[in-house]
């Protein structure tokens, strides 16, 4: 239920967010808006003020969304005409989008991802300005015949740079990673020991298996270095696997199938490796130690199957402040750090679609509504800052996809515009219809291949 409606919650923001921005456009031109709809199908609410006003609609299916403008070359649209503004008694078609200026026109079209932009940015500017929290660069435990073993990274040295650039914390350097594994290049590590010692040295990311991901630390062999942390039970979530077997608040575990667990993340690890097996677990509970078979319950998380109890470590008695980076930014500071974090994830995007056009990438890397939702519940799980982050990063997705010149998407409208400047006159009608079913061609076959990554990551794995 999380994941559902953090998902229907998402897609609901950022579609009003886009229709909004083309809807305030078409008003600021003086075009008339005849319904605004949230989601397609049957209506679900329906607002007219007036009969010349906007019908406001919320409909049963939550994967878009649309304004309905006055158009003269729309044949059903001739009932509307009686109805116009006395404002327009004189040309009762001036308020049609299609006979408005081509700045107008191209303005309205580019408003809605115009407005996703300015969602994306203003989320970012509100998560940085209360301060960032991240992890300090240390490697962590090195996982052995990995790219990091064969560089010979070593534990508890500090990464100083990555190709010369500055990595402020563990955050940072995952994402300089992510994008040298999309470009196939080499990545020249600068690290320093705990004596002062610096040292280089290179991983060779065009050898790592897979495609580019957030996971390229973890795949290279990296971790970042936490403190060790009690395998103590801080929470129980309420109808978990832990509630039902009795674990409570406070056990310490002590062996898992008989093999002793030193600390809280070997702990998770061994659980999440272990979906729907039993696991005999050996617990304390202040001088008392007791047993317990039990089946963690089988999750997906990214398309992977995973173990999870329902417990949460207890973090009472671990300082994390030696691990962590906490950066304290300005308001104009914000905006300006909102705005790069911004053009590296248009960046990272464009280069990603421009190496799936290539064949250089997988069009795996494409995500469905399944893929998106779970993505929507895990950042909500995690709290409200990772979810407005999350709400972010779709909205910027969005943005730039629909900006991409394919005919029924924005873009292809601006292309369409373009055209009509460059010739003096709009393009033929055969060439429009022509072009509009190659651009629903194109968005149908992309589609198609999300669903089929979604089946590939969630049912058959």
């Amino acid at each position: 239920m999380m994941t559902v409606l953090a998902f229907i919650v998402a897609i609901g923001v950022l579609v009003t967010i886009h229709e909004f921005g083309h809807y305030l456009a078409a008003k600021s031109v003086g075009v008339r808006v005849l319904k605004f709809s949230i989601g397609f199908g049957r209506p679900i609410l329906s607002y007219q003020a007036a009969p010349t006003a906007t019908t406001w609609v919320l409909s049963w299916i939550p994967l878009g969304g649309y304004v309905k403008m006055l158009d003269s070359r729309d044949p059903e649209q001739a009932a509307a005409v009686p109805l116009l503004s006395t404002q327009a008694a004189n040309d009762p078609w001036q308020q049609a989008f299609d006979r408005q200026s081509m700045a107008a026109k191209m303005w309205i079209v580019f408003a809605g991802p115009l407005a996703n932009l300015l969602l994306a940015f203003f989320c970012y500017w509100a998560l940085i300005v209360q301060g960032e929290i991240g992890m300090k660069p240390l490697i962590g435990p090195i996982e052995p015949n990995s790219l990091a073993a064969a560089a010979k990274l070593r534990q508890g040295d500090l990464i100083v740079a990555l190709d010369g650039e500055a990595m402020a914390t563990w955050q940072d350097a995952q994402w300089h990673m992510m994008e040298a594994w999309l470009a196939h290049r080499t990545v020249t590590i600068t690290t320093r020991t705990p004596e002062g010692e610096q040292h280089q040295q290179t991983l060779v990311l065009a050898r790592l298996p897979g495609e580019p991901d957030a996971e390229v630390m973890q795949k290279a062999g990296l971790s970042v270095l936490m403190p060790v942390v009690p395998a103590v039970i801080g929470e129980i979530l309420p109808g978990s696997v832990a509630e039902k077997s009795g674990l409570q608040p406070g056990d310490r575990v002590l062996r898992v199938n008989q093999k002793p667990v030193s600390d809280w993340q070997q702990f998770v690890k061994w659980v999440r490796g272990q979906p729907g097996k039993p696991l005999r677990i050996e617990y304390a509970r202040q001088s008392q130690v007791f047993n317990v078979t039990l089946v963690p319950e089988k999750v997906l998380q990214g398309g992977q199957a995973m173990g999870r109890l329902g417990a949460a470590v207890s973090m009472q008695a671990v300082d994390m402040r030696p691990y962590q980076v906490v950066r304290q930014f300005g308001m104009l500071q914000a905006a300006s750090r909102a705005l790069h974090k911004m053009q590296e994830t248009i960046g990272f995007t464009l280069r990603l679609l421009g190496k799936m056009l290539t064949g250089q990438a997988s069009l795996k890397a494409l995500s469905g509504p399944v893929s998106i939702a779970d993505a929507a519940g895990e950042s909500a799980e995690m709290g409200l800052k990772p979810y407005v982050g999350f709400i972010a990063l779709l909205s910027i997705s969005i943005a730039v996809m629909n900006l991409l010149p394919i005919p029924v998407l924005d873009g292809g409208h601006l292309l369409y515009h373009m055209a009509e400047w460059v010739r003096g006159e709009p393009l033929p009608e055969k060439v429009l219809a022509v072009t509009q079913r190659l651009g629903l061609g194109i968005l149908g076959a992309l589609m198609m291949v999300a669903f089929l990554n979604d089946i590939q990551r969630y049912l058959i794995g």
